[in-house]
């Protein structure tokens, strides 16, 4: 849980090779600046066409599996994210889709906003310091159930919160009172509340859909080079 909504920092373009298991976390990839007048294809200038350039980036984001992005993901990416308001303007790319826009807990499949989990494939930056991402939002919702039944299972909902949202990081009370508008017994134990619980906590966390875009088959052309380190 937490705050996962805020700006991501950009460093240099690179791409990391594919994640499994408990890792580090994932590359995030920046917008990427270029010359020349723009063409029609996803921001790209005519002498990039010319050149057989592919089109530059205009959003932050992360690539978790899949290798670097095509240019035809780069332009529908480019085009997804016209649509997309300013303060979800990033992606996170996955083996075979890329997620653009939306709240960070739908980006990383994480609906808990978990920090980490032993399934997670990579990390993303979010408000305040980094959160799990998950191959599949089913695999997110696991890693959130388990997490709270075998940690948290006997403590009273309250507690939990408080440990799971401490209050250093976010308004703690009217997150619990969220909780209980949702028929949440805040001094039930987690095991006894865990669908409930589960349910309430993805609708705080906001699990805001953006657009899912899938990883083009043309090859021929990518951004950033070959595989490179993870930062």
């Amino acid at each position: 849980m937490g705050n996962g909504q805020g700006q991501q920092v950009a460093p240099q373009q690179q791409v990391a090779p594919q994640q499994q298991g408990n890792q580090q976390q994932g590359p995030q990839v920046g917008p990427q600046q270029g010359g020349g007048s723009k063409g029609a294809k996803g921001g790209q200038s005519n002498q990039d066409l010319a050149k057989n350039i592919p089109p530059k980036l205009n959003i932050s984001g992360t690539i978790l599996a899949g290798g670097p992005l095509n240019a035809a993901t780069i332009a529908a990416v480019n085009e997804a994210a016209k649509k997309t308001p300013s303060q979800w303007r990033r992606y996170v790319a996955y083996q075979d889709v890329v997620k653009v826009g939306g709240s960070l807990a739908w980006r990383c499949n994480n609906p808990g906003n978990l920090r980490d989990a032993s399934t997670k494939i990579g990390t993303v930056t979010g408000g305040v310091g980094t959160f799990a991402a998950f191959a599949t939002l089913a695999e997110g919702r696991a890693a959130q159930r388990s997490l709270y039944l075998n940690k948290y299972g006997s403590m009273t909902v309250k507690a939990a919160v408080n440990k799971l949202t401490p209050p250093s990081e976010n308004n703690t009370d009217a997150y619990l009172k969220d909780l209980e508008k949702a028929g949440v017994n805040l001094e039930g134990d987690v095991a006894s509340q865990i669908d409930l619980l589960m349910t309430a906590v993805e609708a705080a966390e906001g699990l805001i859909v953006g657009t899912e875009l899938p990883r083009a088959v043309d090859s021929s052309a990518t951004a950033g080079g070959s595989p490179g380190g993870v930062k």
